[in-house]
C-alpha cells in the first residue's frame, strides 16, 4: 500500500476523547483509512463514517481485551489500557444520567 500524502491526512475528533486520543484519516485506493498512531490501530471503510465507526468499535474491543487480560499484557498494553480506560470513563460519564433529582412537569392533559 502506498504511504498517504501528508497533505491528504487530517485530524479527526474521536467522540468523548477530550483531546486524549488523536485519530488521523486519509483516502487510499478508494477506501478511507482512519488510525490512532499512538495505539498503532488502523481501520478501513468505503466511507468516512464507516471507517470512523469501525475505529470506534475496534477501540472498544481492544479496551475490553486489554482489561480482560491485564496480567498478561506488555508494558505497551498497559499504557494503551490506561489511555483507553480514561476514554471509556469519559464515555460512561457523559452517558450517565445526572445524579441530582430530575424535575418533570406533569402538566394537566388537555381534553380534545
Amino acid at each position: 500500500m502506498t504511504s498517504p500524502n501528508d497533505a491528504n491526512i487530517r485530524e479527526v475528533d474521536l467522540p468523548f476523547s477530550n483531546g486524549l486520543i488523536a485519530a488521523r484519516m486519509w483516502k487510499a485506493h478508494d477506501r478511507f483509512v482512519v488510525g490512532v498512531p499512538q495505539l498503532g490501530l488502523h481501520c478501513y471503510g468505503r466511507s468516512e463514517q464507516e471507517a470512523a465507526f469501525r475505529l470506534f468499535t475496534t477501540l472498544l474491543k481492544y479496551y475490553r481485551q486489554l482489561k480482560n487480560n491485564q496480567k498478561k499484557i506488555t508494558e505497551k498494553g498497559t499504557r494503551d489500557l490506561e489511555i483507553l480506560r480514561r476514554w471509556v470513563e469519559e464515555i460512561e460519564r457523559k452517558m450517565t444520567a445526572p445524579s441530582g433529582p430530575t424535575v418533570i412537569s406533569l402538566a394537566e392533559r388537555r381534553s380534545r
